[in-house]
């Protein structure tokens, strides 16, 4: 499955839906080009869907993190599936990023 990237905007933040994988640097460029064209640094990653991920997609992430940092937004991660969630804890990827199971809880970050 190629990564599909689509976003909804709830309130004053983008939610960025990420299905598929994340593996080449294709994919990254994929996603960095989506992320960039938005108009807001509060950003929440949506990724029950993405399926695999690997550091060429965890850069994306963190790379995204500290631009939406210093425009005084940030970026949270929602919804990882037991794959995803399992790879962040063994890489401390947890320890880096704000994760919620849900976007409603997500998005309570930035009230």
């Amino acid at each position: 499955m190629s990564l599909n990237v689509s976003t909804t905007q709830i309130k004053n933040c983008i939610v960025v839906h990420i299905q598929g994988k994340i593996l080449a640097e294709s994919d990254a460029e994929l996603l960095s080009n989506a992320v960039s064209k938005l108009n807001s640094y509060k950003l929440i990653f949506e990724i029950k869907e993405l399926s695999h991920i690997n550091s060429t997609g965890i850069s994306v992430f963190v790379k995204t993190m500290t631009q939406c940092r210093i425009e005084s937004g940030d970026l949270v991660i929602c919804s990882p599936n037991k794959i995803i969630s399992n790879l962040f804890e063994i890489t401390k990827m947890n320890d880096v990023f704000s994760i919620y199971d849900s976007v409603e809880s997500a998005l309570t970050y930035f009230k």
